[in-house]
């Protein structure tokens, strides 16, 4: 398999060794694949450069470290270095095979733990696994640090809160509060339903819940009712978010308030209603006007005024119906314009849907990345067990050459007393 020699080039090491010898010829190594190779044979001096170089473009991305160095040990180097950077890649490559010192270093976070002599390959091998993975991990850090931002315009602008499972509000931004004119220990703890306007209809509500229950995103019109018996409409999003178990943990319902024309439109709408009916009725008795007209020209002999006064009743049920046109056409005109503007909202609505679907796949990645590691944890606690049991055949050989010895040693002074 091949190395991943592009990023190697952009990486600077830190090389801790005491033996000269090895320093020199695994430092060559380095040189040709990596950055900057910065070479130590003492903890403190270890130390010292990794702090300097910190804040500056040379800054370490990743440290080998021998155990044994004189001024601060490897664990001890280990320690000072995980209280300023958790997340460095720290390898040891030692002689030590100490129980304590594995389990230590583990405690403290070690990346990996090579025993000498060592093998090159493995060596580089890990440092690309764990600098590919600390590049993914500041990858998902950045990601969410600018979630949070966007996140921090959006309640600056946009009506949020959100509510668990049951329906209640466990948290609600400053923006609404404003709007609401409730305090917010008197909008935690409620059901986020009990701020809808009473007009609100019964089949949207029931269609909301039925979408949400099913772990999908639902987007409408809202009309809340303040504490002071005002109104005010929104666009509403809100989106379900899921735990690591693809199960939903909450709700997030993010709101933004319709502009002034679209509240005027909605008043034409309702004048232009109101003209509807008002002409209907008008024509209705119009209506019932020409036919009593007709019924007593039927009966009556002067025919030419009574045919007189029904068309002047007709001129005017023909202005009626004109006027109804007019209005039809006023109407379509004013929904066209209505959908035009809201198409704007719907995209950033639409962009917030994106974002939240991306970081629901960062916490997959994440979920995958810690089974990763509980995988490594238990690949080093077979190496802890093989260590051990290597330990017990070599005492045991030990006890088998002290028996030895000691026969070979009794053989002697029998032939020393013969003689």
């Amino acid at each position: 398999m091949t190395l991943n020699q592009e990023l190697f080039k952009s990486l600077n090491v830190l090389y801790v060794e005491n033996d000269e010898k090895l320093r020199v010829i695994f430092s060559r190594i380095l040189n040709k694949l990596f950055n900057k190779v910065f070479l130590c044979s003492d903890g403190l001096d270890a130390l010292e450069q990794f702090t300097q170089l910190s804040n500056t473009p040379e800054k370490i991305d990743v440290i080998l470290s021998e155990y044994t160095i004189p001024s601060l040990n490897g664990l001890e180097l280990l320690f000072k270095i995980r209280d300023m950077s958790k997340n460095v890649p720290f390898i040891f490559i030692t002689q030590e095979t100490n129980i304590d010192l594995l389990l230590n270093s583990l405690r403290y976070d070690v990346t990996d733990y090579f025993v000498k002599p060592i093998n090159e390959y493995e060596i580089l091998k890990k440092i690309e696994e764990a600098c590919i993975s600390r590049q993914e991990e500041d990858e998902i850090l950045n990601y969410q640090n600018e979630i949070e931002e966007y996140f921090e315009l959006i309640n600056k602008v946009a009506i949020v809160y959100t509510f668990d499972l049951n329906r209640t509000i466990i948290y609600v931004n400053n923006f609404f509060k404003e709007l609401i004119k409730y305090d917010e220990d008197e909008i935690l703890g409620q059901d986020y339903r009990c701020f809808f306007h009473n007009e609100m209809p019964k089949a949207i509500i029931e269609e909301q819940a039925q979408i949400l229950q099913g772990g999908n995103k639902w987007q409408g019109k809202i009309k809340y009712l303040t504490s002071i018996d005002s109104v005010f409409y929104t666009n509403c999003t809100i989106i379900p978010v899921f735990d690591e178990n693809k199960k939903i943990r909450k709700y997030v319902s993010v709101n933004f308030l319709t502009t002034k024309d679209e509240n005027d439109k909605r008043e034409f709408k309702k004048r232009v209603h109101l003209d509807l009916k008002e002409t209907k009725r008008i024509y209705a008795i119009a209506q019932r006007k020409i036919d009593e007209l007709n019924n007593i020209l039927g009966s009556c002999s002067d025919y030419e005024e009574f045919k007189e006064n029904l068309d002047k009743v007709q001129k005017i049920n023909q202005n009626y119906f004109i006027k109804l046109e007019e209005l039809e056409n006023r109407l379509k005109v004013a929904k066209d314009k209505y959908e035009l503007l809201t198409v704007g909202v719907n995209k950033k609505i639409n962009q917030i849907s994106l974002i939240t679907s991306e970081m629901k796949s960062v916490e997959e990645k994440t979920s995958k990345k810690i089974v990763t590691v509980v995988e490594d944890i238990k690949s080093k606690d077979s190496l802890i067990v093989k260590i051990k049991n290597e330990i017990d055949i070599k005492g045991s050989k030990i006890s088998d050459l002290e028996d030895v010895l000691e026969h070979r040693k009794t053989q002697i002074e029998n032939k020393k007393a013969k003689s």
